[in-house]
This record gives structure tokens, sequence and C-alpha cells, in this order.
């Protein structure tokens, strides 16, 4: 009877324990899940705004422009970039890609503000005065590849 008692017993507890580690298993399982599912949503979102943004930087290719940089050029990609942020795009910009954005825009700024340049909006803007605004443009585009993953090392 004794031994029964502790079989019983023993048994219980195993199932007991069983049911406790399942639960928080299960539970941590679903939570992961639900991690995976938000971090694709959100790369899939990003990526597809990143599609939108980048194009806007066509005109200040560092390489091969189609045409020379001008007040009006920047003005036109200061505005697009600026209606895509407040629009839906900075919501996806991640932590470590505002700051090159910023950046950029902070670099852009000294250009259009210039009066001379105001004056002029059509005359090119001399390459040394652009060269900065374009370095940053380039950590900015590094960024936003890192964001989505593009740049890396195939295994293939």
């Amino acid at each position: 009877m004794a031994d029964t008692l502790e079989s019983v017993l023993i048994g219980a507890v195993a199932g007991g324990l069983s049911s406790v580690i399942t639960y928080y298993s299960t539970r941590a399982k679903s939570r992961l899940d639900l991690t995976v599912a938000r971090e694709l949503e959100s790369h899939n979102a990003r990526l597809a705004q990143y599609k939108k943004l980048w194009p806007m930087f066509e005109p200040l290719a560092r390489y091969g422009r189609a045409n020379a940089v001008t007040h009006q050029v920047l003005t036109s990609v200061s505005d697009k970039t600026r209606e895509w942020y407040y629009a839906e795009g900075g919501l996806y910009l991640t932590a470590a890609s505002r700051e090159p954005y910023f950046t950029w825009k902070k670099a852009m700024q000294p250009l259009l503000d210039d009066p001379d340049l105001q004056r002029h909006p059509d005359r090119p803007i001399p390459p040394e005065a652009v060269d900065h605004m374009v370095r940053t443009l380039s950590d900015l585009h590094a960024r936003l590849s890192e964001d989505l993953d593009t740049r890396r090392k195939t295994l293939f």
C-alpha cells in the first residue's frame, strides 16, 4: 500500500511539474513567435519605405550624376525627403539610421540657407561645397543598407 501511495505521489508531482514546464515553454515559444512575426512585419514595412526613399537621393549621387547639383535640386530633394519622413517613412527609421539621416540633413542645410545660392537656384553648386553633404549621404546609405541587411556577405 505504501508503495502504491508513493507511486501515486511521484506520478502526481511528475505530472504537475511536467504541466508547469509545458506551460512556461509554450508561453515562451508563443512570445518568441510573436516577436519574430513583428520583426518580419517591421522589416517588410521598412523595406517598402526605404525603397521609396532611396530614389530621392539619385540627384545627389556621388558618381555619374545626370545633372549638376543646384540649389533647386537640393531644395527638391530636401522637400521630398521631409515629406517622406513625416508622411510615414520616419516611423521606420531605426535608432541607428535616425542619426545619419539628420546628420545628412544638417550637412545640406547651410547650402539651402546660402543667400547667394538662393539668388541663383539654377547655377551649379561648386563640387567642393557639395562634397561633405554627399559623404554624409553615403553614410546614410550604408546605415539604411545595414538596417535591411542587404550588404552582408552571403554564404554562397
